[in-house]
């Protein structure tokens, strides 16, 4: 059910698109914040995908990946296809401190998530180390987080989850690399997480090691469910 502050935020963002025509952050056309054909052009992961993470297929109903690691996460899904307009919608949302977007895109995480028939009763987010929150002010997945909650009437506790060490870029490391990278980079909050179904939320799956890293944390601290849904995921074959 979606909560009243979400109505709220909806309409306000409504009123400023009115005073100040946004452009669209896929295309760049004025008046929408996200366009009705950047939302027409952005497509799914191709089916079929792996049932377990969600990457695309050539074969079988459990990817390679999957088969030989199988993912701490019971399950993971992204709504796009890391591409074209979707890219650039994302970059904006990553630099850009865009509460209406998020909104829009909030919304539509949560009719997948009620699509995919998931029952969690808290969202975290994936977080930013605290210089790299610093340094931006803000984090895109905790925007898009507290939109998926609000939306779907769930909880959303960004204390959940905590990064506890600084961890290099994931850009260009090979899978291995990636999982070795963030391993041990998270904690979560017992108090919060015991013995409750948690949603992670992040804009991006490329490998889903920082998700699986949450994942590990989380069920560490006593959590007994822990689902991962990304706005995009990068377009790797399983």
């Amino acid at each position: 059910m979606t909560s009243p502050a979400f109505r709220i935020l909806q309409g306000f963002c409504s009123a400023l698109d009115l005073l100040f025509p946004p452009r669209c952050a896929g295309c760049g056309a004025r008046g929408f914040a996200w366009c009705p054909d950047c939302q027409q052009a952005a497509g799914p992961v191709p089916s079929p995908i792996c049932e377990r993470c969600g990457a695309p297929l050539t074969s079988n109903r459990v990817c390679l990946r999957c088969r030989q690691t199988p993912l701490i996460c019971d399950r993971a899904r992204s709504l796009y296809a890391y591409q074209g307009e979707v890219r650039k919608a994302i970059h904006h949302l990553k630099y850009q401190r865009d509460l209406c977007l998020s909104l829009i895109f909030g919304r539509a995480l949560s009719a997948e998530l009620e699509r995919l028939a998931w029952r969690p009763v808290l969202v975290a987010s994936v977080p930013l180390s605290p210089s790299r929150q610093a340094e931006r002010g803000f984090n895109q997945a905790d925007l898009l987080a507290r939109s998926l909650a609000m939306a779907s009437g769930l909880r959303f506790r960004r204390r959940a989850l905590r990064r506890i060490r600084e961890t290099a870029s994931q850009v260009g490391l090979s899978l291995k690399e990636r999982r070795q990278n963030v391993r041990g980079a998270f904690e979560a909050d017992h108090r919060l997480v015991t013995g409750r179904e948690v949603l992670v939320v992040d804009d991006l799956m490329t490998t889903g090691a920082t998700l699986d890293a949450c994942a590990q944390a989380l069920r560490e601290a006593g959590a007994e469910r822990v689902y991962a849904l990304t706005l995009a995921r990068t377009l790797l074959e399983g």
